[in-house]
């Protein structure tokens, strides 16, 4: 079937055949495909696990999928250089080499995509256990679970004036006594004093399906259960929690009406039991306890030894809140902060504009040419590298980017108007294309250094409401799009330039 395409694509659209677009672009989709399903498949949660295990398949598959783009690009490329149509000078139209370009940019781009596939394969596992609705339903259990649990507290800390409040709630009481950098003892809530280490100033485990208000809103309304005695609210969510665990086949050594028992030291809650979020406190070593300013808690934990032989100190009560948090916040990461989305798939992207410049560039100079202009490229960063280390500036390295980027288009440009012999400009226009995609992010970094050094400098005068300042915090706000903007403009220059590199092709060579 190929084969006969090919034919095809050889009498009608010599281009398309030359660049062996459609078996690779099929080879290319089916390889971005098995991917995908290598990434659904071999990421299963287990909710046994309560870490990331390093040696997982991630760093197997990341090795797989270079070897296999180095390979299907070695093949591609040994089958693209055997014909070029500009070397033969074949006629062709002054949009020839924009087309070439753009097919050679889509095959690069499918080279440097697989990993980006495995990764939504694997974020579409994880989003496919819930829908949002319920993942966050059952986070929000987990996260009130856990201000129950061994954890954390909150710190009451007063610095000069300022109060650090407890919760954003109106219902909230916070002591204002004013000292010096000091951290207190106790809080004041609802008009009583508590210690530190009471039940009521723990913290929440939380979720990036949650944002701060909805954490401090939920640690109220704890709060709130507790003093309020509302047994039967605190029963069903130590239930609902509980049933949870039991759906993923996790082991806990409390019931509902145990953990309520344990926890509800009203009214001041300073000495309830302390639960566990596992069997084994991870946080313990034997040579802790030989500084005497730490006290062991003999009354809920205590020392033995597990199946290997090794000394641990285990929870007399627990749950498997290591397990849940770490699982469901994999899972509410998929929907609320992927590793893949738009802002991502740009370094793919950026890596397929690279390597396809630097095809074309051999494809219309000569390997000759292209040596020498990685070497000159090698030696440009070495020089602007030293330049930037003696005088010590930010904007040394850029400068001199810029400046060498305006120098090599005049030569260019310069040799393609007046007609003249091509000498060294093979060399000129392969530094010409690859300093081409660094051309704007250099901008940006100047343009940003020079308005930050603008605003730090009126720092006396309120610079959060100068222009450069508010210019900066634009640019920043917009740097992907920036990003995206640099490879639009690079398309489109590409489509100018391409006519010039047609023209410096017919020049004679000396």
């Amino acid at each position: 079937m190929f084969k006969s395409i090919q034919q095809r694509l050889l009498l009608r659209h010599p281009l398309l055949w030359n660049t062996k677009i459609v078996p690779k672009g099929v080879l290319l989709l089916t390889l971005s495909l098995c991917f995908f399903i290598l990434g659904f498949a071999l990421n299963g949660i287990s909710f046994e696990e309560s870490h990331r295990n390093f040696f997982d398949f991630d760093a197997t598959l990341v090795l797989l999928a270079i070897v296999i783009s180095l390979l299907v690009l070695i093949l591609w490329l040994v089958h693209y250089f055997k014909n070029n149509v500009l070397k033969s000078f074949y006629p062709t139209s002054k949009y020839h080499v924009f087309k070439e370009w753009g097919l050679i940019f889509v095959l690069c781009f499918g080279l440097t995509t697989p990993i980006f596939w495995y990764n939504l394969g694997k974020e579409t596992r994880y989003r496919s256990y819930f829908s949002r609705e319920e993942l966050e339903k059952r986070c929000a259990t987990l996260r009130a679970g856990s201000f129950f649990l061994d954890g954390s507290y909150s710190y009451h800390e007063i610095d000069n004036n300022a109060v650090v409040e407890a919760a954003a709630a109106d219902t909230v009481i916070v002591d204002s006594v004013e000292t010096n950098s000091e951290v207190r003892n106790y809080f004041m809530y609802r008009g009583k004093k508590y210690k530190n280490t009471s039940l009521l100033n723990k913290n929440v485990n939380s979720y990036t399906i949650f944002d701060k208000k909805s954490d401090s809103l939920a640690i109220e309304k704890l709060k709130f259960w507790l003093v309020s005695q509302q047994k039967d609210s605190l029963k069903q969510l130590f239930t609902d929690y509980l049933k949870i665990a039991k759906e993923h086949q996790l082991e806990s050594n409390i019931n509902a009406e145990k953990w309520l028992t344990l926890i509800n030291d009203y009214p001041l809650f300073e000495k309830s039991h302390t639960i566990g979020p596992q069997m084994t406190n991870d946080e313990y070593f034997p040579e802790m306890y030989n500084n005497q300013t730490v006290v062991r808690d003999t009354i809920d934990r205590y020392i033995a030894r597990d199946k290997t032989g090794t000394e641990q100190e285990f929870y007399k009560y627990y749950v498997p809140e290591k397990q849940l948090n770490f699982n469901y916040g994999r899972m509410a990461d998929a929907y609320i902060d992927p590793d893949i989305t738009i802002e991502t798939l740009i370094i793919p992207v950026y890596f397929a504009l690279g390597l396809s410049l630097l095809i074309l560039s051999f494809r219309v100079t000569s390997g000759r040419s292209w040596l020498i202009g990685l070497i000159a490229v090698i030696i440009l960063n070495i020089i602007l590298g030293i330049c930037s280390a003696i005088i010590t500036s930010s904007f040394t390295y850029g400068i001199g980017y810029c400046i060498a980027f305006i120098i090599v288009s005049v030569l260019f440009f310069n040799t393609v108007g007046q007609n003249r012999t091509k000498g060294y400009s093979g060399v000129v226009l392969n530094l010409f294309l690859w300093l081409l995609p660094g051309l704007i992010p250099l901008l940006y970094e100047l343009i940003n250094s020079y308005l930050s050094m603008q605003y730090s400098a009126d720092y006396a005068v309120n610079f959060h409401n100068s222009k450069a300042y508010l210019f900066v915090q634009w640019m920043e706000d917009h740097v992907f799009e920036i990003n995206w903007a640099n490879i639009f403009l690079i398309g489109m220059a590409m489509l100018l330039i391409g006519k010039k590199i047609r023209l410096w092709r017919g020049i004679a060579e000396a």
